[in-house]
């Protein structure tokens, strides 16, 4: 994976407001490449498909219209060229272990419960691209799976 500044992150969320603060928090964490945004699990998909460069990293938003967060990452997890992207799964506001154990047997990488507020959500985002990704697919289980900062 790149260094931290030069990550290709890229953020599928249907909701414009969760949209935009995830891109106000990120630019505070002042990375050199833009953040790609796509608004449902199709979209995300045609890009992926679409050949170009893949993400660095994925943040998933579980409850979309459409396809949803874990129909998106099973998807995504079927195509090899895919298998080794993080993602953050699932950038939701559920914290529901069912909803953990679902997106982990999945194949996503983390699971996030959505901040209730700016400093919380830039505290994440930081823990989440410091973090070593290659490590911790290696060494994915269920006990680092759900990644939180302290209040």
């Amino acid at each position: 994976m790149n260094n931290k500044e030069n990550l290709k992150i890229l953020l599928t969320d249907d909701d414009p407001d969760d949209r935009d603060l995830f891109k106000e928090a990120i630019s505070e964490l002042n990375l050199k490449h833009p953040v790609e945004y796509c608004v449902n699990g199709l979209e995300l998909l045609e890009r992926l498909k679409s050949g170009g460069e893949n993400p660095d990293l994925i943040f998933l938003d579980l409850n979309m219209p459409m396809l949803s967060g874990v129909e998106t990452l099973e998807e995504i997890r079927k195509d090899p060229r895919f298998k080794n992207i993080p993602i953050i799964a699932i950038y939701s506001t559920s914290s529901s272990e069912a909803d953990h154990k679902k997106t982990f047997l999945s194949g996503a990488n983390a699971y996030v419960t959505k901040p209730v507020c700016f400093k919380q959500l830039k505290l994440l985002l930081e823990k989440v691209i410091e973090t070593d990704w290659s490590k911790q697919i290696a060494d994915s289980n269920m006990e680092t799976f759900v990644i939180s900062i302290s209040k």
